[in-house]
């Protein structure tokens, strides 16, 4: 089974309600990571939006993710795992969703986390490098850099919230980022933004580390 979270993130239904069952995974196979995910040294996070149709079968909208070198936030190398990413969602399978015992179409987001080494993460798992995962790191941010509002976005009057996950080093500084989710035309500016940014330092047993985590923007038009 590989390891990843399921988020039920629908916005038409609410999980909670009494009819409704969401559906379960019977299929979740491991994504093929190239070896681009380990030459990165530092692992990060996929996430895919998805479609589980009545029948519990996936189609995939889209994909955001993993976190792209500052240097070089074009990398070939994470669209190449981005895209091992889609194909293993792909293969995907599910009980579908019920509503009042029937099933239905649901949109719900996958994310797929693998560690240094490029493999899939496990917890407590030994990695290559000591990378911690942060989590959401808004609490912990030391300068925040404010993103440019793209010119190809006014056009639509794009807006809202765009998360970006981060690889931070010892130093607080960030060193790569890439959008997980948000507008499309808003997520290159936001990943610039984050490079720009830098958190609090973490230090673990006195010794500095890097971490990894989820830095949202908002953007207003």
């Amino acid at each position: 089974m590989s390891v990843l979270a399921i988020l039920w993130s629908l916005s038409s239904i609410t999980f909670a309600q009494g009819s409704i069952v969401a559906p379960k995974v019977t299929s979740n196979p491991d994504p093929e990571y190239p070896v681009e995910a380990a030459s990165l040294g530092y692992g990060g996070t996929v996430v895919a939006y998805v479609t589980v149709d009545k029948k519990g079968r996936v189609s995939v909208k889209h994909a955001g993710g993993p976190a792209a070198p500052c240097s070089n936030l074009d990398d070939e190398r994470i669209r190449k795992i981005r895209s091992a990413v889609v194909e293993a969602a792909k293969r995907a399978t599910f009980e579908p969703a019920l509503k009042d015992g029937k099933p239905l179409d649901v949109e719900i987001t996958i994310t797929y986390r693998f560690d240094s080494s490029g493999k899939p993460w496990r917890e407590n798992a030994p990695t290559g490098k000591r990378i911690i995962d942060g989590g959401v790191l808004q609490g912990r941010i030391k300068y925040m850099a404010k993103p440019e509002y793209p010119s190809s976005a006014r056009a639509t009057r794009a807006a809202g919230a765009v998360p970006v996950s981060v690889v931070v080093d010892t130093d607080g500084k960030v060193i790569a980022a890439g959008a997980v989710g948000g507008h499309p035309l808003l997520r290159n500016s936001a990943e610039i933004a984050a490079c720009a940014s830098s958190i609090e330092p973490v230090v673990l047993s006195d010794v500095p580390v890097q971490v990894t985590g989820i830095i949202t923007y908002h953007f207003v038009p």
